[in-house]
């Protein structure tokens, strides 16, 4: 078992964890999350985060020179107290796509959430190839909505019909940029760029290399969610 052999090292340090997040802090964290989140990273290719000193990561793909996938026997092995974050990758089709809130730095926490209650809302009314939807907090500045579809389709194409025949005809195209390269200060970016072949996104359950936890926030708890209820 790759139990930290230095468990009292800090491995992040921010305004959320002052005195520092510890290697034992990020393995106790995975080994309590283990049953859902090999479910979560069932049959994918994953990407690693991995701390080398304080706050700085290095991001690893492949092992052998094959890409890392997690199964109950080398769980313990791959996931270390460095192992900080781990982020999936799409596959080819998927019943899924993601949405992903992107809101500049400089425009503070409450924009990203009005921009999610707008999306949310719109996708629920306006949207009937979606099944379901839900929101998930990054662990880092915003959130992304996952939107659940009755079947797989392609992941690629999703995308784009998600953009062109409906997120760029809606109002939201009147406040907020759809699927651009950033956002703007003052005008969040609804970026669906993930939607493709081996593009990667935050995996539930996982740790954000700010070291908090990406979860799913209720709708009606989203506008009073806080980062500080993501730490462990």
């Amino acid at each position: 078992m790759s139990y930290p052999n230095n468990p009292d090292t800090v491995v992040v340090k921010n305004k959320f964890y002052p005195n520092g997040l510890r290697e034992i802090d990020v393995w106790n964290h995975y080994q309590k999350v283990k049953v859902p989140f090999l479910k979560e990273t069932y049959n994918r290719d994953l990407m690693f985060y991995i701390m080398v000193d304080v706050n700085r990561p290095i991001i690893k793909r492949k092992i052998d020179n094959k890409f890392i996938r997690l199964i109950p026997k080398n769980y313990d092995t791959l996931i270390t107290g460095r192992t900080v974050s781990i982020h999936s990758a799409m596959k080819s089709y998927e019943d899924f796509s993601i949405i992903d809130i992107d809101v500049d730095p400089s425009d503070g926490f409450r924009w990203a959430k009005k921009a999610t209650n707008d999306v949310y809302e719109y996708i629920i009314d306006k949207v009937p190839i979606v099944r379901k939807v839900t929101i998930r907090y990054s662990g880092k500045k915003a959130f992304h909505i996952v939107c659940d579809f009755s079947r797989k389709f392609k992941s690629e194409a999703m995308k784009h019909i998600l953009i062109n025949q409906y997120l760029r005809k809606s109002d939201l195209a009147k406040v907020y940029t759809i699927n651009e390269k950033k956002a703007h200060p003052g005008v969040p970016n609804l970026d669906l760029n993930r939607n493709c072949l081996r593009c990667n996104y935050i995996t539930l359950h996982s740790l954000s290399v700010w070291g908090l936890k990406c979860i799913e926030v209720e709708y009606n708890k989203l506008m009073s969610f806080e980062p500080m209820r993501a730490r462990i």
